[in-house]
């Protein structure tokens, strides 16, 4: 393990610092982890990590358990959806229009965490030569080109996601299920190759038409990985730990009137609570897997949040880690998140897999940071992938008994709207 030093820092806007970033570095990879968004959910903390040490790029994740069992490290990056392969059995599908690693994590050398409620600005760093280079920077006024697709392209059609749809409610009528996570890619190519600079700039518009509680962005070599997350996967501190899964979507009205219906709604809809109920179960028994006996419990149940652009359904979950739990033997038991694969949790994955025959990749994983005392990671929806020329992204919703194609169609547009205008302008 290398020593790090902690010193207090003058406050900076995350966002300010990450651009003097892009704007100045652009030789390795770096990882920004933003929760600007002013929702009282958590202690609200960002991280900037940045001069990567050492790296987990592999497809295995009990090679990578291995190594975070031994480390003493922060790590931060990503654990894609196919990483339940590993030890879970379902389908396996094609390669995703961009193929990455199941796993991506690093430890760095510089670290900043902000907390917001404080305005108070941690460096963590090995060597202080790395601060001061940084602390130089300064924000460059370089004009940036603005991105446009030329190609648009989706392993549904609307005709074949509907009829998708009512298949699956056969199935649920059969008693096969009680609900599964269908999920719709969408990809293309931009008329010219993606830069740190240009995505960088499309991160912060994300942020801007869809502000979010655990936005992040990752340069992974030449891989760019932009998200704008509402969705809580987990969080462990001091052995306890919370999930909040979201399910259950309404859009945002036309005005006040229509947009408090709409909330109103949702919130009184047995459709959409069962949807979340069901779910809320099944994390529940994932956390029971790793939780001491007796202190997994629902302390919010239906809570309904505002975002820009849709009105969300969420719930949280806590439990106490048992003794012999480490952090990443409970990533393992609620992995992937459940308000991404549906319940029986394997079934609903079986399923999904049949239809959708696309890797999922990033999508439905969990994007975060992993060390011994903690770990906190967001579910991976609202985000985009950009490599060279390509793009992808994917929404889906929760198809029950009650549900209703056309209304489901509208959601997953509804939930790549800002997606869909960004890769659009």
């Amino acid at each position: 393990m290398v020593a790090n030093n902690n010193i207090e820092i003058p406050w900076q806007d995350p966002l300010y610092l990450a651009q003097k970033i892009s704007d100045n570095y652009c030789a390795e990879s770096w990882v920004f982890l933003y929760s600007g968004l002013n929702e009282k959910l958590d202690k609200k903390n960002s991280y900037l990590a940045i001069f990567p040490r050492e790296k987990i790029i592999c497809e295995d994740f009990f090679a990578a358990e291995k190594i975070l069992k031994n480390s003493e490290e922060r790590w931060f990056g990503y654990f894609s959806y196919e990483v339940a392969h590993d030890f879970e059995k379902f389908p396996k599908t094609k390669k995703s229009f961009i193929d990455l690693p199941k796993i991506w994590l690093m430890n760095f050398d510089l670290v900043f965490e902000f907390d917001h409620k404080k305005k108070k600005l941690m460096a963590i760093f090995s060597d202080k030569k790395l601060l001061e280079k940084v602390t130089r920077w300064t924000i460059k006024k370089d004009k940036v080109d603005r991105i446009s697709s030329s190609e648009f392209l989706s392993n549904f059609t609307d005709s074949s996601y509907l009829k998708t749809i009512s298949k699956i409610k056969e199935m649920i009528a059969r008693g096969d299920l009680y609900q599964t996570n269908l999920t719709r890619k969408f990809f293309g190519e931009f008329k010219q190759k993606q830069n740190q600079q240009s995505a960088f700039k499309t991160f912060i518009d994300l942020t801007k038409v869809n502000p979010a509680n655990y936005s992040s962005f990752l340069k992974l070599g030449e891989n760019f990985i932009i998200s704008s997350s509402p969705e809580l996967f987990f969080q462990i501190k001091n052995r306890k730990i919370i999930s909040r899964p979201i399910k259950g979507t309404a859009p945002r009205g036309f005005d006040t009137k229509s947009d408090r219906q709409n909330k109103l709604d949702l919130k009184k809809s047995p459709k959409e609570r069962a949807e979340n109920l069901m779910i809320v179960d099944l994390v529940r028994n994932d956390l029971s897997r790793i939780c001491k006996a007796g202190t997994v419990i629902v302390k919010k149940l239906f809570s309904i949040h505002t975002y820009k652009t849709i009105h969300h359904m969420s719930s949280e979950i806590h439990g106490e880690l048992s003794e012999d739990c480490s952090n990443i033997d409970a990533l393992q038991a609620c992995f992937p998140p459940g308000s991404m694969t549906g319940a029986p949790k394997i079934k609903a994955m079986e399923i999904a897999a049949k239809e959708e025959k696309i890797n999922r990749g990033i999508y439905s994983g969990a994007i975060g940071f992993i060390d011994r005392k903690s770990a906190n990671f967001s579910v991976v929806i609202r985000t985009l992938i950009f490599q060279g020329k390509k793009f992808e992204f994917q929404t889906g919703g929760a198809i029950t008994f009650d549900s209703d194609p056309q209304k489901e169609l509208e959601e997953i547009f509804s939930k790549a709207a800002p997606l869909i205008r960004i890769t659009s302008s």
